[in-house]
Protein backbone atom coordinates (compact mmCIF):
# COMPACT_ATOMS: atom_id res chain seq x y z
CA UNK A 1 0.00 0.00 0.00
CA UNK A 2 1.52 3.62 -1.42
CA UNK A 3 2.29 5.65 1.89
CA UNK A 4 0.12 9.18 1.37
CA UNK A 5 3.49 11.80 1.57
CA UNK A 6 1.67 15.15 3.10
CA UNK A 7 3.21 18.75 1.88
CA UNK A 8 5.16 21.69 3.63
CA UNK A 9 4.53 24.69 2.31
CA UNK A 10 6.93 27.73 1.65
CA UNK A 11 6.91 30.70 -0.43
CA UNK A 12 9.59 30.69 -3.36
CA UNK A 13 8.69 34.49 -4.97
CA UNK A 14 6.93 37.74 -4.33
CA UNK A 15 4.72 39.38 -7.24
CA UNK A 16 2.52 42.18 -6.88
CA UNK A 17 -0.50 40.10 -6.33
CA UNK A 18 1.03 38.50 -3.15
CA UNK A 19 3.36 35.50 -2.49
CA UNK A 20 3.92 32.56 -4.64
CA UNK A 21 4.02 29.67 -2.61
CA UNK A 22 5.11 25.79 -3.38
CA UNK A 23 4.25 22.57 -1.31
CA UNK A 24 7.01 20.20 -0.83
CA UNK A 25 6.47 16.37 -1.02
CA UNK A 26 9.15 14.38 0.60
CA UNK A 27 9.53 10.97 0.30
CA UNK A 28 12.15 10.11 3.13
CA UNK A 29 14.25 11.60 5.77
CA UNK A 30 16.87 11.82 4.21
CA UNK A 31 18.06 13.67 0.67
CA UNK A 32 16.15 12.50 -2.21
CA UNK A 33 15.94 13.83 -6.01
CA UNK A 34 13.63 16.83 -6.97
CA UNK A 35 10.78 16.62 -9.91
CA UNK A 36 9.00 19.89 -9.67
CA UNK A 37 5.02 19.43 -11.03
CA UNK A 38 3.19 21.97 -13.42
CA UNK A 39 -0.38 21.52 -12.72
CA UNK A 40 -2.20 22.06 -15.93
CA UNK A 41 -5.73 23.41 -16.58
CA UNK A 42 -5.07 26.41 -19.58
CA UNK A 43 -3.55 28.73 -17.45
CA UNK A 44 -7.25 29.87 -16.37
CA UNK A 45 -7.43 27.19 -13.49
CA UNK A 46 -5.83 25.07 -11.36
CA UNK A 47 -3.78 25.05 -7.81
CA UNK A 48 -0.82 23.31 -6.17
CA UNK A 49 -3.07 21.79 -3.39
CA UNK A 50 -5.67 20.23 -6.18
CA UNK A 51 -6.78 16.28 -5.71
CA UNK A 52 -6.35 15.70 -9.65
CA UNK A 53 -2.43 16.05 -9.57
CA UNK A 54 -2.41 13.76 -6.30
CA UNK A 55 -2.28 10.21 -7.83
CA UNK A 56 1.30 11.15 -10.24
CA UNK A 57 2.59 13.18 -7.04
CA UNK A 58 2.07 10.20 -4.69
CA UNK A 59 3.32 7.99 -7.68
CA UNK A 60 6.50 9.86 -8.20
CA UNK A 61 7.29 9.92 -4.12
CA UNK A 62 6.55 6.21 -3.95
CA UNK A 63 9.53 5.84 -7.00
CA UNK A 64 12.00 7.94 -4.50
CA UNK A 65 11.79 10.98 -5.55
CA UNK A 66 10.62 14.59 -3.79
CA UNK A 67 8.23 16.97 -5.86
CA UNK A 68 7.66 20.30 -5.17
CA UNK A 69 4.03 21.92 -6.86
CA UNK A 70 4.39 25.00 -6.99
CA UNK A 71 1.44 27.69 -7.63
CA UNK A 72 2.06 30.46 -10.48
CA UNK A 73 -0.09 33.11 -11.98
CA UNK A 74 -3.14 32.42 -13.95
CA UNK A 75 -5.47 34.66 -16.30
CA UNK A 76 -2.57 37.25 -16.47
CA UNK A 77 -2.57 39.63 -19.37
CA UNK A 78 -0.72 42.46 -21.45
CA UNK A 79 -0.63 44.30 -18.32
CA UNK A 80 1.29 41.82 -15.93
CA UNK A 81 4.67 42.11 -18.60
CA UNK A 82 6.24 45.44 -19.66
CA UNK A 83 6.24 46.73 -23.21
CA UNK A 84 9.06 45.41 -24.69
CA UNK A 85 7.70 42.08 -23.22
CA UNK A 86 4.55 42.13 -25.17
CA UNK A 87 6.12 42.89 -28.42
CA UNK A 88 8.30 39.83 -28.10
CA UNK A 89 5.85 37.77 -27.11
CA UNK A 90 3.31 38.78 -29.36
CA UNK A 91 5.90 38.54 -32.93
CA UNK A 92 6.80 34.88 -31.30
CA UNK A 93 3.08 33.84 -30.50
CA UNK A 94 1.97 34.85 -34.41
CA UNK A 95 5.05 32.73 -35.16
CA UNK A 96 3.39 29.73 -33.30
CA UNK A 97 -0.12 30.80 -34.46
CA UNK A 98 1.03 30.62 -38.43
CA UNK A 99 1.85 26.57 -37.73
CA UNK A 100 -1.69 25.85 -38.09
CA UNK A 101 -2.06 23.64 -35.24
CA UNK A 102 -5.51 25.05 -34.24
CA UNK A 103 -4.02 25.71 -30.61
CA UNK A 104 -6.03 28.70 -28.64
CA UNK A 105 -4.26 31.85 -28.28
CA UNK A 106 -4.32 31.93 -24.59
CA UNK A 107 -2.18 28.92 -24.28
CA UNK A 108 0.91 30.52 -26.02
CA UNK A 109 0.54 34.12 -25.33
CA UNK A 110 1.00 36.66 -22.03
CA UNK A 111 -0.24 33.40 -20.14
CA UNK A 112 2.76 31.14 -20.96
CA UNK A 113 5.15 33.61 -20.41
CA UNK A 114 4.18 34.45 -17.21
CA UNK A 115 3.95 30.74 -16.11
CA UNK A 116 7.52 30.00 -17.52
CA UNK A 117 8.74 33.19 -15.41
CA UNK A 118 6.91 31.94 -12.06
CA UNK A 119 8.08 28.04 -13.12
CA UNK A 120 11.48 29.02 -13.84
CA UNK A 121 11.77 30.79 -10.65
CA UNK A 122 10.90 28.09 -8.40
CA UNK A 123 13.76 25.79 -10.16
CA UNK A 124 15.95 28.41 -9.10
CA UNK A 125 14.56 28.72 -5.35
CA UNK A 126 14.78 24.85 -5.27
CA UNK A 127 18.46 25.06 -6.75
CA UNK A 128 19.07 28.21 -4.08
CA UNK A 129 17.46 26.14 -1.58
CA UNK A 130 18.38 22.56 -2.13
CA UNK A 131 20.33 22.04 1.23
CA UNK A 132 17.28 23.26 3.37
CA UNK A 133 14.59 20.77 0.88
CA UNK A 134 17.12 18.08 1.49
CA UNK A 135 17.33 17.70 -2.49
CA UNK A 136 19.86 15.01 -3.49
CA UNK A 137 21.89 15.60 -6.55
CA UNK A 138 22.68 18.71 -8.87
CA UNK A 139 19.87 17.63 -11.31
CA UNK A 140 16.41 18.68 -11.23
CA UNK A 141 13.87 17.23 -12.98
CA UNK A 142 9.90 18.30 -13.97
CA UNK A 143 6.94 16.84 -14.85
CA UNK A 144 3.84 19.00 -16.57
CA UNK A 145 0.17 18.11 -17.54
CA UNK A 146 -1.59 20.57 -20.29
CA UNK A 147 -0.73 23.71 -19.48
CA UNK A 148 1.98 23.00 -17.37
CA UNK A 149 3.85 20.78 -20.04
CA UNK A 150 3.34 23.75 -22.30
CA UNK A 151 5.44 25.45 -19.75
CA UNK A 152 8.24 22.71 -19.05
CA UNK A 153 8.50 22.27 -22.59
CA UNK A 154 9.03 26.08 -23.09
CA UNK A 155 11.48 26.62 -20.59
CA UNK A 156 13.80 23.61 -22.15
CA UNK A 157 13.22 24.91 -25.64
CA UNK A 158 12.50 28.92 -25.09
CA UNK A 159 12.69 30.69 -28.02
CA UNK A 160 16.22 33.11 -28.10
CA UNK A 161 15.21 36.00 -26.31
CA UNK A 162 13.62 34.16 -23.07
CA UNK A 163 16.27 31.95 -22.98
CA UNK A 164 19.08 33.34 -20.84
CA UNK A 165 16.01 34.84 -18.81
CA UNK A 166 14.59 30.75 -17.48
CA UNK A 167 16.22 28.17 -15.71
CA UNK A 168 15.26 25.20 -17.46
CA UNK A 169 14.94 21.65 -15.47
CA UNK A 170 17.91 19.00 -16.78
CA UNK A 171 14.95 16.05 -17.59
CA UNK A 172 11.78 17.10 -18.76
CA UNK A 173 8.42 14.83 -19.11
CA UNK A 174 5.98 16.28 -20.63
CA UNK A 175 1.75 15.02 -20.77
CA UNK A 176 -0.58 16.64 -23.55
CA UNK A 177 1.36 19.11 -24.96
CA UNK A 178 4.09 19.93 -27.61
CA UNK A 179 7.01 22.12 -27.97
CA UNK A 180 4.77 24.88 -29.02
CA UNK A 181 8.36 26.78 -30.48
CA UNK A 182 9.48 23.95 -32.72
CA UNK A 183 12.54 26.13 -34.35
CA UNK A 184 14.09 26.42 -30.77
CA UNK A 185 15.02 22.06 -30.72
CA UNK A 186 18.18 21.79 -30.78
CA UNK A 187 20.63 18.87 -29.50
CA UNK A 188 21.79 20.08 -26.36
CA UNK A 189 18.80 20.54 -25.41
CA UNK A 190 17.16 19.10 -21.87
CA UNK A 191 15.77 14.97 -22.69
CA UNK A 192 12.24 15.16 -22.71
CA UNK A 193 9.66 12.62 -23.06
CA UNK A 194 6.66 13.67 -24.92
CA UNK A 195 3.31 11.75 -24.29
CA UNK A 196 0.24 13.23 -26.38
CA UNK A 197 -2.23 11.09 -27.13
CA UNK A 198 -4.49 10.94 -30.40
CA UNK A 199 -7.85 11.06 -28.90
CA UNK A 200 -6.76 15.11 -27.23
CA UNK A 201 -9.63 17.17 -27.86
CA UNK A 202 -7.95 19.93 -26.28
CA UNK A 203 -4.41 20.56 -27.31
CA UNK A 204 -4.20 18.88 -30.92
CA UNK A 205 -1.34 15.86 -31.00
CA UNK A 206 -0.37 17.36 -34.62
CA UNK A 207 1.34 19.59 -32.61
CA UNK A 208 3.16 17.15 -30.91
CA UNK A 209 3.69 15.00 -34.09
CA UNK A 210 5.65 18.48 -35.55
CA UNK A 211 7.58 18.26 -32.27
CA UNK A 212 9.00 14.60 -33.11
CA UNK A 213 9.50 15.34 -36.96
CA UNK A 214 11.63 18.61 -35.96
CA UNK A 215 13.62 16.90 -32.86
CA UNK A 216 14.17 13.77 -35.28
CA UNK A 217 15.84 15.78 -37.84
CA UNK A 218 17.57 18.06 -35.64
CA UNK A 219 19.06 14.57 -33.45
CA UNK A 220 17.59 15.94 -30.31
CA UNK A 221 17.08 14.19 -27.30
CA UNK A 222 13.10 14.17 -27.81
CA UNK A 223 10.80 11.32 -27.07
CA UNK A 224 7.74 11.41 -28.88
CA UNK A 225 4.64 8.58 -27.82
CA UNK A 226 1.29 9.23 -29.36
CA UNK A 227 -1.09 6.44 -28.54
CA UNK A 228 -4.23 6.22 -30.73
CA UNK A 229 -6.14 6.21 -27.30
CA UNK A 230 -4.68 8.78 -24.62
CA UNK A 231 -7.48 11.19 -24.10
CA UNK A 232 -6.71 15.06 -22.34
CA UNK A 233 -8.89 14.66 -19.45
CA UNK A 234 -8.00 11.66 -17.24
CA UNK A 235 -4.00 11.37 -18.57
CA UNK A 236 -3.61 10.77 -15.18
CA UNK A 237 -5.54 7.74 -14.88
CA UNK A 238 -4.18 6.73 -18.44
CA UNK A 239 -0.62 6.61 -17.65
CA UNK A 240 -0.77 5.02 -14.15
CA UNK A 241 -3.29 2.11 -15.79
CA UNK A 242 -2.09 1.53 -19.17
CA UNK A 243 0.95 -0.57 -20.73
CA UNK A 244 3.55 0.71 -23.03
CA UNK A 245 5.37 -1.27 -25.92
CA UNK A 246 8.12 -1.93 -23.69
CA UNK A 247 5.47 -3.82 -20.81
CA UNK A 248 5.35 -1.87 -18.48
CA UNK A 249 3.33 1.11 -16.93
CA UNK A 250 4.21 4.51 -19.41
CA UNK A 251 4.22 6.21 -15.71
CA UNK A 252 7.26 3.55 -15.23
CA UNK A 253 8.69 4.38 -18.58
CA UNK A 254 8.32 8.08 -17.38
CA UNK A 255 10.17 7.79 -14.20
CA UNK A 256 12.90 5.83 -15.86
CA UNK A 257 13.21 8.48 -18.37
CA UNK A 258 13.87 10.74 -15.53
CA UNK A 259 16.06 8.77 -13.38
CA UNK A 260 18.18 7.87 -16.42
CA UNK A 261 18.26 11.80 -16.98
CA UNK A 262 18.90 12.99 -13.06
CA UNK A 263 21.75 10.30 -12.78
CA UNK A 264 19.31 8.82 -10.17
CA UNK A 265 19.99 5.09 -9.44
CA UNK A 266 17.15 2.79 -8.15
Amino acid sequence: MMTLIRPQTMTYAQRSGGALDLDLYHPAEGPAPLVLFGYGGGFTKGSKGANVHQPLVQHLCAAGFAVAVPDYRLKTSATDVDADTLTQITRIANRVDKQGWGLKRRLFDVRLFTACEDLSDALRFCRQHSRDMRIAGSKIGMMGVSAGALAGNTLCYAPGVWRAQFDAPDAMVSLCAPVVHPWRIRTDGPPTFILHGRKDRIIPSVASHTTDQTATAAGAPITVIIPPDAPHIGIDTYVLSRRSGTGQHYIDDMVDHLRTHMSVKD
